[in-house]
C-alpha cells in the first residue's frame, strides 16, 4: 500500500463554530476539570498536610484560575477570627495573642483607645480635686502639729534644764542656753557644772533623735497611706470606666481577665498619668502604649476567609516582622505594638497562594513554612538580625495556633526540580492538582472558550468581535495545540493575541474584531520574531547552506527539523547525507563522535541498525561500514525525529537508487521499519514548503512524509493549505519504511521470500546484492 497523500481540508486551519457558553468558568474546561476535581478535595480535607499544588504550563491561566475557584470556593464560609496581641503585664516582653470574633478585635481597640484617655483624664481630676488636696494636707498638718508638739514639750523641759531646742540649717539642735556669751567669758561654770550640762545636753540631744526616727517612720506610714488613698481614689473612677468596657465584651472571657489585670496595672502605675518631675532624664512610657490593642489581624470587614496572594514570600512578608522606632542619639527602640502581621497572619483561616518560582527563591522561607506547617503555629522571629546587637525591650510575641489552607502554584518543572525533590515535601503538599497543557475540541469547551475569548474583548473599552474572528482564534488554539482535535489550556497566549488584534483597529471609533483583523495580527507578530527564521531561508536561497529541493541524489535525503529563537519556533530542512563502504562496522554516526549528538539521537542511529541486521543480515552476517551525517550541522544534535530520513539515506547509498530532493522526511522509525509519531510537525511542514518557495517556483512535486499517527498534528498556514489545494505542493502519511522508500525512489522496497531474498529490481533487493558482493570480498581478503 503506497504513502496517502493529505488532503486541504485535512491539513488547513479547522473551523470551528463560535457558539458561545452561558459562563466563562475557565475550571469547566475538560483541561483543568482534574484540577477542579482536586481542589474541591483539597479544600474539603481537614486533616493537616493536605495542602495542594496546583501545576500547569506557563501562561495557562493556572494563577488566575486557581485565585478565581479559591474565591467561589470559600465565598459561602463565615470569615475566620480577628487576631490581637496585648501586654502580658507579668512578663512584657512576651506580650499574647488573643482570638477575638471578626470585628470584635477593631470594636476592641477603638474601646480602648477611648478608655485610656478618659482613666487619664478621671484620675487626673480626682487628684485634682479639693476633697483630694484636703486629705492630703490634712495628713500632712496632722503629722507636722505631732512633730512639733513633741518637739515644744521637749524645749520646755530642755530650758528647765538650762538647754534649748533651736531650728538650724541642718535641723532642730540642743544648745544651752546663753551659749554665746559664756564663751564670750561673761560667765563662769565650774567644771561640775559644765560636766551636768553636758550629760543633760547629750540626754535631751537623745530624745530630740528619738522624735525625729519617730517622724520619719510617721512619715513612712503617711507615705503608704497616702499611696493607699491614692490608689483607693484612682479605684474609686477607674473602676467604673474600666468595668464598662468589661460588661461590653463580657462574652469573651480572655479580654474580661486582661481587662481586670489592666484594672490592676493602672493603680500600681499611677505615675503613668501624671504629668513627669520636672528632673526627669527619660520620659516615662506613655499610658496609650502600655495598654493599646495591636489588631494583628482584622477580619472585621471580610464577607468570608481571605484568599491571599504573596507575591514575594520573604521570611517577613509571610511571617510577620517587629518594626523599630528612632529615638535620641540613633538608638532603637520597640515594643508589642510595633509587631506586624505577614501574609500567613492574613491568611489564617482561608488560603494562602504562593508561586512556586517565587518560594523557590525564598529557600529559608520555605523551610520556616514547614515548621508552620508541621506544629500548625506562626511563630513571629528576627532571622535577619541573627548575630546582631540585642535590641533591649525587644518583644518575643507569643505564637498564633495555624489553620490554613495553603496552595503553591507552579509550572511542572517548578513540581520536580525543586519540591519533588525535598523528602518533606509530600508530608505536607499531598493534593497535586494539574492542569493539563491541551483539551478535547468538543462542542462544550468550545463554546466556553469562546466565552472567555469574547469576554477578552470586551474589556477593552468599546470593543467587539464577530464570530469569524472567534472562530479564527479558536483555529489558532488548535494550531498551537499541535493537534487539529484539541485547543491549547495556555490560554493566556490567545488573550495577547487578542490584545494585539484591538490595537490594530482604530481607536477613534467602536472596534470590531474580524477574521482579518485576527489574522494581520499574526502575520505582524511573525514579521517581528521571524528575523532568524529569514535569515535561514536566505542563507539557504544563496546557496551558503546547501538544501536541493529538485532532482534526486544517492545517499542523500532532506530531513526536517524544528529550531528555537527565542519566542518563535520554525521549521527548517538539513541534509542528511550516508556513505557506505566494505566493512564490518555497520553504521557510525559522525555527530557522536564528535560529541555533537545527544542520547536519544544516538539512539535513533543504533535502531537504524537493529532495523538493517533484521532486513539483511538472516543469511549472510552485515558487511558494511556507513557513515551518517547531518551536513552543515555546527550545533548539538537532539532527538530521532530525523531516523526516518537517515534510514532512506543508508538505504539509497546501499542500494545506488537515488532519493528524491523534493520531497523531506520527518519521522521516527522502530527496528521493524514502522513510523513513528514527531513533535512540531506543522513548523516542519511550513518550512520545507518556505524554503522550496525561497529556492525558486514550487514545482508541483514538492512535499512532505510524515508518520501516519502525526496526520491530526497538521494545522497549517492558510496559504500553505491554499497552495496544497491548488495542487503546488503536497503531503504524505506513511505508516512505514517500505512506503517512505517506495514514494523517495519510484522504486518497489521489495518483499522477502522464505529465503530472505528480495526481488532484484527492487531497492531491498540492490541493497542484499551489494551487502552480500561485499561480504563475499571481505571473506576473500580475510582467506588470504
Amino acid at each position: 500500500m503506497p504513502a496517502r497523500k493529505l488532503t486541504a481540508d485535512e491539513v488547513a486551519l479547522p473551523r470551528f463554530a463560535a457558539a458561545v457558553a452561558a459562563s466563562a468558568d475557565i475550571f469547566a474546561l475538560s483541561s483543568h476539570q482534574r484540577a477542579r476535581e482536586a481542589l474541591e478535595f483539597g479544600l474539603s480535607v481537614t486533616e493537616p498536610g493536605f495542602h495542594i499544588f496546583v501545576v500547569g504550563e506557563d501562561r495557562s491561566g493556572r494563577m488566575t484560575a486557581t485565585m478565581g475557584f479559591l474565591e467561589i470556593a470559600v465565598a459561602t464560609r463565615v470569615p475566620p477570627p480577628d487576631w490581637i496581641y496585648l501586654n502580658d503585664f507579668s512578663d512584657p516582653h512576651s506580650p499574647a495573642p488573643y482570638q477575638l470574633p471578626a470585628g470584635i478585635g477593631r470594636q476592641l481597640q477603638r474601646r480602648i483607645d477611648q478608655l485610656v484617655p478618659q482613666l487619664a483624664d478621671a484620675i487626673r481630676h480626682a487628684f485634682a480635686s479639693e476633697d483630694y488636696e484636703a486629705q492630703i494636707r490634712s495628713a500632712g498638718e496632722r503629722l507636722r502639729n505631732e512633730v512639733q508638739e513633741r518637739v515644744e514639750a521637749l524645749r520646755e523641759e530642755a530650758q528647765a534644764h538650762g538647754l534649748d531646742v533651736i531650728d538650724t540649717p541642718q535641723g532642730a539642735m540642743v544648745a544651752a542656753v546663753g551659749a554665746d556669751a559664756a564663751h564670750n567669758g561673761e560667765r563662769t561654770e565650774t567644771k561640775e557644772q559644765r560636766a551636768a550640762r553636758v550629760e543633760a545636753g547629750q540626754h535631751f540631744a537623745d530624745r530630740l533623735a528619738d522624735i525625729k526616727r519617730w517622724a520619719i517612720k510617721q512619715r513612712a506610714v503617711a507615705t503608704v497611706q497616702l499611696d493607699h488613698l491614692s490608689r483607693q481614689v484612682a479605684d474609686q473612677v477607674a473602676a467604673p470606666l474600666i468595668e464598662a468596657v468589661s460588661d461590653e465584651f463580657a462574652n469573651h472571657a480572655d479580654i474580661a481577665v486582661w481587662l481586670a489585670e489592666m484594672r490592676a496595672d493602672v493603680i500600681d502605675n499611677l505615675d503613668l498619668f501624671r504629668p513627669p518631675p520636672d528632673d526627669s532624664l527619660e520620659p516615662p512610657e506613655p499610658p496609650e502604649r502600655r495598654y493599646s490593642v495591636n489588631l494583628l489581624v482584622d477580619n472585621s470587614n471580610m464577607p468570608h476567609p481571605p484568599v491571599v496572594l504573596e507575591a514575594n514570600p520573604t521570611y517577613e512578608n509571610v511571617f510577620g516582622r517587629i518594626e523599630y522606632r528612632q529615638i535620641g542619639g540613633g538608638a532603637l527602640q520597640t515594643d508589642y505594638t510595633l509587631v506586624r502581621a505577614g501574609s500567613l497572619h492574613r491568611a489564617n483561616g482561608g488560603m494562602l497562594v504562593v508561586r512556586a518560582e517565587a518560594l523557590a527563591r525564598n529557600s529559608a522561607t520555605w523551610e520556616f513554612l514547614k515548621a508552620a506547617l508541621r506544629d500548625r503555629l506562626i511563630h513571629i522571629e528576627e532571622p535577619s538580625r541573627a548575630g546582631a546587637t540585642a535590641i533591649a525591650g525587644a518583644p518575643r510575641p507569643g505564637p498564633i495556633p495555624l489553620d490554613v489552607t495553603v496552595v503553591i502554584v507552579g509550572a511542572p518543572r517548578w513540581y520536580s526540580a525543586f519540591f519533588a525533590v525535598d523528602p518533606d515535601f509530600e508530608t505536607y503538599f499531598k493534593i497535586k492538582a494539574e492542569i493539563d497543557d491541551r483539551m478535547d475540541a468538543t462542542p462544550e469547551n468550545l463554546a466556553i472558550y469562546a466565552k472567555l475569548i469574547r469576554e477578552r474583548v470586551e474589556s477593552h473599552p468599546n470593543t467587539s468581535c464577530d464570530d469569524s474572528a472567534v472562530s479564527r482564534l479558536l483555529a489558532v488554539a488548535a494550531r498551537w495545540a499541535e493537534q487539529r482535535d484539541k485547543l491549547t489550556a495556555r490560554f493566556e497566549l490567545i488573550d495577547d493575541l487578542v490584545d494585539e488584534a484591538v490595537m490594530l483597529t482604530p481607536a477613534d471609533k467602536p472596534r470590531r474584531l474580524t477574521d482579518e483583523t485576527v489574522a494581520t495580527a499574526l502575520e505582524k507578530r511573525l514579521r517581528r520574531n521571524g528575523l532568524v527564521e529569514d535569515r535561514v531561508r536566505e542563507v539557504i536561497a544563496r546557496g551558503v547552506i546547501t538544501i536541493d529541493t529538485t532532482g534526486s541524489v544517492v545517499g542523500q535525503v532532506n530531513a526536517l527539523t524544528v529550531r528555537e529563537a527565542y519566542d518563535h519556533a520554525f521549521g527548517a530542512p538539513s541534509r542528511v547525507t550516508a556513505r557506505a563502504s566494505i566493512g564490518r562496522l555497520g553504521v557510525s554516526n559522525i555527530e557522536r563522535d564528535v560529541e555533537l549528538g545527544g542520547p536519544i539521537q544516538q539512539k535513533g542511529v543504533l535502531v537504524l541498525q537493529g532495523f538493517l541486521a533484521g532486513r539483511f543480515a538472516r543469511r549472510i552476517p552485515l558487511s558494511f561500514n556507513c557513515s551518517i551525517t547531518f551536513e552543515q550541522s555546527y550545533g548539538g544534535v537532539e532527538g530521532d525525529s530525523a531516523s526516518m530520513a537517515e534510514l532512506v539515506a543508508v538505504l539509497s547509498d546501499l542500494s545506488g537508487v537515488p532519493v528524491r530532493q523534493d520531497i523531506a522526511i520527518t519521522g521516527s522509525v522502530d527496528q521493524r521499519g514502522r513510523t513513528q509519531p514527531v513533535g512540531g510537525v506543522t513548523y516542519k511542514i511550513e518550512g520545507f514548503f518556505r524554503t522550496c518557495q525561497a529556492a525558486g517556483k514550487l514545482t508541483g512535486k514538492q512535499g512532505v512524509v510524515i508518520p501516519s499517527v502525526n496526520r491530526a498534528n497538521v494545522v497549517l498556514h492558510e496559504d500553505v493549505a491554499a497552495t496544497i489545494a491548488a495542487g503546488g505542493f503536497s503531503i504524505w502519511e506513511a505508516d512505514s519504511v517500505d512506503q517512505v522508500i517506495e514514494l523517495m525512489t519510484g522504486m518497489p522496497a521489495g518483499l522477502s521470500d522464505a529465503d530472505d531474498r528480495y526481488p532484484a529490481d527492487t531497492v531491498y533487493g540492490r541493497v542484499l546484492a551489494r551487502l552480500e558482493r561485499f561480504d563475499r570480498v571481505l571473506w576473500e581478503r580475510e582467506r588470504g
